[in-house]
């Protein structure tokens, strides 16, 4: 090994005193021997001071204690560690987790071993509160099985190259939830991320883990998104255009677009939505009924919805016989009559996705030009069991969810009715998602579709 660099582990604790111990002690019994520590109390209210300045008087020479009365959050934590760090390499140890006593030494020997890699992570050991191992999470493996660039490492325990992560100005302190995409985007185009088949870290799996609040996670990957676009606007922004095609009615539900919640037609809240995107520049209302098109105009004149533009389909072909791929063509067609050239992206919005919000079609924006993806879906995952058929009957697809797991391997993700956004050269030569499909991941309730009365009868009365 080279130069025997130096590493920074740092352990994050608000009242996580009962697994301390054992996170502080895995470090201790590391093989790899070249580290320093850092344990930072955020205002905890139980022994988690004790115990870390027991440790620091154990070894003052390589352990440092920092009591901090208010809670500094994750990501300026880590900024700070950053300008107090001595290693070369860096790396976060929650106070729930524990390393493998070989974790240090694999990381390192693999990255001084590779002349480009500045980032590297492991497989880990999914346990339950007492420390009994669950099972084994499998990451996929970089460039062979992730070509579109969509899975970036735990955020915990990956180790970085301190300066690769001061060149890109450390962590986004307006993100405030414990996630690796955001040094991931900002560092995977800048440096090589490698990683390592054997599990390098026990994952404590409790109520109170921060990796349980979905929806913290999914608005904080938003924000993410959000400031890398930024930061890749210049002279030119792409054209996008949102076709929202409207069924008038359904054997179940009548009068789709006019039905009201909240004071305002379906169809008004998805033409807002759309426009309140910081992304679209063009809204198209598609229709076989003339009547849906002259709302809509009807809307835009007395002011509750922007200008927009209206298609009106042939009657002959019923809307539930059109695939959504033709919606978004045929809208795409008429941006070009009217424009003499053809959006750069073309996104699906569905009206009846009444809890659809503009950050969500941001987002989908931002990830489409963020990754390799040639299109991008709106999913939920899948969180019950799931079998197929096989030889000898049913054969269960993902058995980590009888044990309240989700391994990545065994991740399932149904499209939600949404959103699709998909570049235009894509939708224009080959098939609606392209070979590379990205995805943007919604709660179960930002997914609902109203799909017939008595969903909408029910809407109403929990929206009172």
């Amino acid at each position: 090994m080279k130069n025997n660099p130096l590493v920074s582990v740092y352990i994050p604790c608000k009242d996580y005193a009962r697994f301390l111990s054992q996170a502080i002690e895995s470090v201790l019994l590391q093989t790899y021997e070249d580290w320093e520590l850092i344990i930072f109390d955020e205002g905890s209210s139980d022994d988690t001071a004790k115990i870390g300045k027991y440790f620091q008087s154990k070894n003052p020479a390589k352990i440092q204690f920092i009591k901090n009365d208010k809670p500094m959050g994750l990501q300026k934590l880590a900024n700070y560690v950053l300008g107090i760090a001595k290693g070369k390499y860096m790396i976060r140890l929650d106070a729930d987790d524990w390393l493998d006593e070989i974790a240090l030494y694999l990381m390192v020997h693999k990255l001084e071993n590779s002349k480009n890699a500045g980032i590297i992570y492991g497989n880990y050991y999914y346990t339950n509160e007492d420390g009994k191992v669950l099972g084994v999470e499998l990451r996929h493996k970089l460039g062979d099985e992730d070509a579109v660039g969509y899975l970036p490492p735990h955020g915990a325990c990956t180790m970085f190259n301190t300066r690769a992560l001061k060149s890109v100005g450390g962590y986004s302190e307006d993100v405030n939830a414990q996630d690796g995409w955001d040094l991931w985007y900002k560092l995977s185009n800048r440096i090589q991320a490698i990683n390592i088949h054997t599990p390098l870290f026990f994952y404590r799996q409790h109520n109170k883990s921060l990796s349980r609040d979905n929806q913290r996670l999914l608005n904080a990957r938003s924000k993410i998104f959000e400031n890398l676009s930024n930061k890749l606007k210049g002279d030119y922004e792409p054209t996008v255009l949102a076709v929202i095609p409207v069924k008038e009615s359904y054997p179940d539900f009548p009068d789709v677009p006019y039905q009201e919640v909240n004071g305002h037609s379906l169809l008004e809240i998805a033409i807002t939505n759309a426009y309140n995107s910081s992304k679209v520049n063009t809204v198209i209302v598609s229709s076989e009924s003339k009547r849906v098109l002259d709302f809509s105009l009807k809307l835009e004149n007395e002011g509750k919805v922007p200008q927009h533009m209206r298609l009106l389909r042939d009657e002959k072909v019923k809307s539930d016989q059109i695939p959504i791929k033709d919606f978004m063509v045929s809208g795409a067609n008429m941006y070009y009559e009217q424009n003499g050239l053809f959006p750069d992206i073309v996104t699906y919005l569905s009206l009846h996705a009444i809890n659809r919000k503009a950050g969500h079609i941001d987002k989908a924006l931002n990830v489409l030009r963020m990754t390799e993806a040639d299109s991008v879906v709106s999913v939920t995952e899948e969180r019950e069991p799931i079998f197929s058929y096989g030889r000898n009957g049913l054969e269960l697809f993902n058995p980590g969810r009888f044990q309240d797991l989700s391994f990545d391997r065994e991740k399932l993700y149904r499209f939600n009715g949404s959103i699709i956004s998909t570049w235009w050269e894509i939708l224009d030569s080959s098939t609606l998602f392209g070979n590379k499909i990205a995805y943007i991941e919604m709660t179960l309730m930002d997914s609902m579709q109203l799909r017939n009365e008595v969903m909408l009868k029910n809407y109403k009365a929990q929206s009172q």
